[in-house]
Parts: C-alpha cells; sequence; structure tokens
C-alpha cells in the first residue's frame, strides 16, 4: 500500500515540476494553471458542497460562536 502513496506522491512531483516549468517559460499565467488543476470543473460555485440541512447547522453554530 505504501508503494501507491510513494508512486502518488512522485507523479504529484513531477506534475508540480512540469507546472513551475510552463509558468518559468511564460506558455500559462498562475490563473490559468489554477484553472487547469481544479478538482471540480464545470459546477458553478456553490453548487459543490453540503445539503442545505447541513449547512443550516454549520452557520447556527457560526453565528453562535461569534455571540461569545
Amino acid at each position: 500500500m505504501s508503494d501507491l502513496f510513494k508512486i502518488r506522491a512522485a507523479a504529484k512531483a513531477r506534475s508540480r515540476e512540469r507546472d513551475e516549468e510552463r509558468l518559468r517559460r511564460g506558455e500559462v499565467t498562475p490563473s490559468q494553471l489554477q484553472q487547469e488543476n481544479l478538482v471540480f470543473r464545470g459546477f458553478r460555485k456553490g453548487e459543490i458542497g453540503l445539503p442545505a440541512k447541513y449547512m443550516k447547522k454549520i452557520k447556527k453554530r457560526s453565528e453562535d460562536k461569534d455571540e461569545t
């Protein structure tokens, strides 16, 4: 199992190196690179997250903390 983690870590390191090189050469801007590396593509902001009933609970907890 640890071999899988090592392989994944090596792949991510290679990907980061490629990204850094592309930035240095000016092939992409930081914002373009960020868009390319997004995990969730094609979703509007706010569509990904917890169901509404959980969001209400989280919001209430946050408000309760602010009051104290």
